[in-house]
C-alpha cells in the first residue's frame, strides 16, 4: 500500500466579509493614527525648548586670544583650537540674572548692545 500524495491543485477557501472589513479597519486606524503623529509633530516644531532662553545683551566682550587644547595620547602631542574668545553678557528679564554666552566671531559682529540672543541653558539649570 503506497500512501496518495496530497493533491497540489488545494483550493484554499475565499475570505469572508467580516474578515475584509476587519483588515480594512485595522489599515484605517494605523493609517489615523501616522496622520495624528505627523500632525502633532508639526505642531510642536515652531515651539521653542524650555531650555532656550532669550534676553537683552547688555555687554560684549571680546578677548581676541583663542584657547589651544593640548592633549597627549599615544600618537604624541594633540593640539586644536578651543573657544573662539568672544562673549555676550545677556540680561533675563524675569529674574534681572545676567549670563556670560559664548559666541562665534561671525555672532559677535553681527550683534550690538540692546539686541535680543537666544541662547540654551547652561547644563546645571536645564529642565
Amino acid at each position: 500500500m503506497t500512501a496518495k500524495a496530497p493533491d497540489p491543485r488545494r483550493i484554499v477557501p475565499s475570505t469572508r466579509r467580516r474578515d475584509l472589513a476587519i483588515a480594512l479597519g485595522c489599515g484605517v486606524v494605523v493609517l489615523g493614527l501616522l496622520v495624528w503623529a505627523i500632525l502633532t509633530m508639526r505642531s510642536e516644531q515652531g515651539r521653542p525648548s524650555a531650555n532656550q532662553i532669550t534676553g537683552t545683551i547688555v555687554a560684549r566682550h571680546d578677548i581676541g586670544e583663542r584657547e589651544e587644547l593640548i592633549s597627549i595620547g599615544r600618537k604624541g602631542l594633540k593640539s586644536k583650537e578651543g573657544e573662539s574668545g568672544y562673549s555676550f553678557d545677556v540680561k533675563v528679564e524675569p529674574g534681572g540674572r545676567i549670563y556670560e554666552v559664548p559666541v562665534s566671531k561671525a555672532q559677535f559682529e553681527a550683534k550690538m548692545v540692546g539686541e535680543q540672543q537666544t541662547f540654551i541653558r547652561p547644563p546645571s539649570e536645564q529642565r
